[in-house]
């Protein structure tokens, strides 16, 4: 019994070093199976990525190369581990080709779920055993196959396959439907089998088992190729006789120069999305993650190698020099701008009060009109929740616009959000002063329906780990990369060179035209969590207490984009990292108020006392008409959160990462009942407070939360603004106050 308890533990720390050797491949699947099977963002990138034929030829590419990445190179590692060789012979030999055949895998569950719209375990359990079978039986045939038939015979077969690999190409770009993805890619699986599996018997030459042949060394070049294989294939700690290095050679040289080949135009494709934002939106997101997925890979276990070859641990030193060199750069500054004036514009900002007696004053006609009862003043709150967010707020806001000719944005005061909410209120805003108010829904959907998610999505899948080692400016960071995919669209409107502008031309407002609203884009700092805000008025202590006025931080002509001014309210890490401006670095606004409650809830108790003020002097002052109404727009799921039993060692070991993450929710939420609870306090319990949630009661999460939307979901989302009883019965409050 000890015996085989002893034989059983041995056993498993052999299969543990197995596991080691091969955990940079198992852990990029790992990643890949809950990305795309268990993230609603993972599935919308999906569809997207299969939206059009173009788009459908990438996605292959790009898969065939994160399979063909995560075979080789663990094979790699395998032939460098001979002494675990002699212990696992089998594990070594099988799981490279295992890794990249269940790259395959992951993608079929991830397509079997949007078919049969439907994300159960038994899909999961089923295609996984499937393949598992599969590999079982097909392995083991293919190896005989192998051993049976000669050079000659294989090479035939292996033509067959790349011909019927290139058809079902063109059969899968042409229909590109997911019913035929998931038919033919467990064929194509199938095929990658079956080459890796014959591939080093068809490699191999006839070569005398006598001498090593001369011919074979023809040039310094060939040399030296032949010497790098001889190094990429061979443990240091053993050495193989001539005949065996020159049996390696014959059968590794071709694989590697085509092994190379392919990573090296694999490297100029992902180079080119990494610097250009039209190549990166034109391949879409689904092929960067696959590219992204093989070169880092690929650069992870080329580090694996060159530590094992030279004994030094590569990995360690790459980490401590990006340690070192985070002390002498700072890659995460915010892009400045030059200001148009060299006066301190962000300085001279009319405080609140001044702003709200012109915008006041504006309105004096109206306010003295003796039939008027009421004066309503619009404050609009919006929840983050990136291109969700933003598409639904415009939306919204622009149903409002068109439906109530106009009459909303004439009493429209503040505009206040934080991340994707930011966005919508700024695209709202830039194209309703077009006056366009038929067209005006076209074009903020047209606008915020654009990928904005490729461009900073590979710059955050690889160089951004390199930015400590970079001298400045040669490489800007992903959060630069997404104001840039902000400002620069396929087709330009007015909204994309509105983001263009600089943030100090929202104070320069013409003055034959009404004050336009008040925008608030709601930041919190970094360092110790205090709420932050950009905007158009001066963020005085008297009225918004603790609150950072961010743009008092910038010096004299200096200035920030519009779009630089959204994004440092859209810092949600890890997908951007904090924004630094003199030391202070700010990230999302969703960190501490995701609704941007808690800045108009200031205002309104500002206001409310200039009211007070001014009707404790006059009872009859036309200020007592005003009643403030707020419009929550929400995209967040309503039903509750399950509360259940944590593991122990979360408890011991993450427990204030995930309080950190619950309060952000509970701290917005907190935030928006002060603000109902006051309005209910000032109008005697009358409800000014409406909320619009795209979500309908207790419907799970069903958009997806990135800066990019499959038309699939923008579809949805455009039927439900449509068939929204809150925002209907709002429509006809609003026309009713006139």
């Amino acid at each position: 019994m000890i015996r085989r308890i002893n034989k059983f533990l041995q056993r498993l720390a052999i299969l543990l070093q197995v596991f080691w050797v091969f955990f940079p491949g198992i852990l990029f699947l790992a990643i890949g199976y809950v990305f795309f099977t268990d993230f609603i963002q993972g599935t919308d990138i999906l569809i997207t990525g299969l939206r059009s034929r173009q788009t459908a030829l990438f996605f292959i590419i790009g898969l065939f190369f994160w399979a063909l990445i995560t075979w080789y190179t663990s094979r790699l590692i395998a032939y460098n581990n001979d002494n675990l060789f002699h212990k696992a012979k089998e594990e070594l030999y099988k799981t490279p080709r295992i890794l990249g055949f269940f790259c395959f895998t992951i993608i079929i569950i991830a397509l079997s779920i949007i078919k049969f719209e439907q994300n159960t375990s038994f899909i999961h359990l089923t295609i996984i055993f499937l393949s598992i079978i599969l590999f079982s039986i097909l392995h083991p045939l293919f190896e005989k196959i192998k051993n049976k038939n000669d050079r000659n015979k294989l090479l035939k077969y292996r033509k067959i396959i790349w011909l019927v690999y290139i058809l079902l190409v063109i059969v899968m770009v042409v229909i590109n439907s997911i019913t035929t993805y998931i038919i033919i890619l467990p064929i194509i699986q199938i095929g990658y089998l079956f080459v890796v599996v014959t591939r080093r018997k068809i490699s191999q030459n006839n070569i005398s088992r006598n001498k090593l042949p001369d011919h074979l060394i023809v040039n310094k070049a060939r040399e030296n190729y032949r010497n790098l294989i001889i190094w990429i294939f061979t443990d240091k700690a053993r050495k193989k006789d001539p005949l065996k290095k020159e049996i390696l050679v014959q059968t590794e040289k071709n694989i590697f120069f085509l092994f190379a080949s392919f990573s090296f135009i694999g490297l100029i494709v992902y180079l080119s999305a990494i610097f250009s934002l039209s190549f990166s939106r034109y391949i879409t997101s689904l092929p960067i993650i696959f590219l992204s997925f093989g070169i880092l890979l690929g650069a992870g276990n080329i580090l694996a190698l060159f530590s094992n070859k030279q004994k030094i641990n590569f990995h360690f030193l790459f980490i401590t020099a990006l340690v070192i060199g985070g002390y002498f750069t700072e890659p995460h500054l915010v892009q400045l701008s030059k200001s148009k004036s060299q006066k301190e514009v962000y300085q001279s900002r009319q405080q609140l009060k001044s702003y709200f007696q012109d915008w006041m004053l504006e309105r004096t006609a109206l306010l003295a009109e003796t039939s008027r009862i009421e004066f309503p003043i619009y404050f609009v709150l919006a929840d983050g929740g990136a291109s969700r967010s933003a598409y639904w707020t415009a939306s919204i806001l622009s149903r409002l616009e068109k439906e109530t000719a106009g009459l909303f944005t004439e009493n429209l005061f503040c505009l206040s959000g934080a991340s994707g909410g930011s966005l919508g209120n700024m695209a709202f805003y830039a194209a309703y002063q077009q006056n366009k108010r038929d067209s005006l829904l076209g074009e903020v959907q047209h606008y915020l329906s654009n990928d904005f998610l490729s461009f900073p999505l590979v710059r955050l899948m690889g160089p951004d780990i390199l930015l400590p080692l970079l001298p400045a400016h040669i490489l800007r960071d992903r959060a630069v990369a997404l104001e840039q995919a902000m400002k620069f669209v396929p087709k330009e409107n007015s909204i994309s060179l509105f983001m263009q502008k600089n943030f100090s031309e929202l104070l320069n407002e013409d003055p034959t035209k009404r004050k336009k609203p008040i925008i608030c884009i709601n930041c919190t700092r970094m360092q110790d969590g205090s709420p932050a805000v950009v905007s158009n008025i001066e963020i005085n202590k008297e009225v918004f207490g603790g609150r950072i006025d961010v743009l008092k931080l910038l010096n004299k002509g200096e200035d920030i984009s519009i779009a630089t001014s959204v994004v440092l309210g859209a810092r949600f890490p890890y997908f951007s990292p904090a924004g630094g401006i003199k030391n202070q670095y700010f990230v999302d606004g969703g960190y501490f108020d995701n609704s941007g409650a808690g800045v108009v809830h200031e205002m309104i108790l500002e206001l409310q006392k200039i009211i007070n003020d001014s009707l404790k002097l006059n009872p009859n002052h036309f200020y007592k008409k005003i009643k403030f109404h707020v419009i929550h727009i929400t995209n967040q799921p309503s039903e509750e959160i399950k509360i259940q039993k944590i593991h122990p060692l979360i408890n011991d070991l993450a427990a204030p990462i995930k309080t950190i993450i619950g309060s952000y929710a509970s701290q917005t939420n907190i935030n928006d009942l002060r603000l109902y609870k006051n309005l209910l306090e000032i109008y005697k319990g009358d409800t000014t407070y409406q909320k619009i949630n795209l979500y309908r009661s207790k419907e799970t999460d069903s958009y997806p939360m990135n800066w990019s939307i499959s038309d699939q979901s923008l579809k949805k989302m455009n039927t439900r603004l449509y068939k929204h009883d809150e925002l209907d019965k709002l429509i006809l409050n609003v026309k009713k106050d006139y």
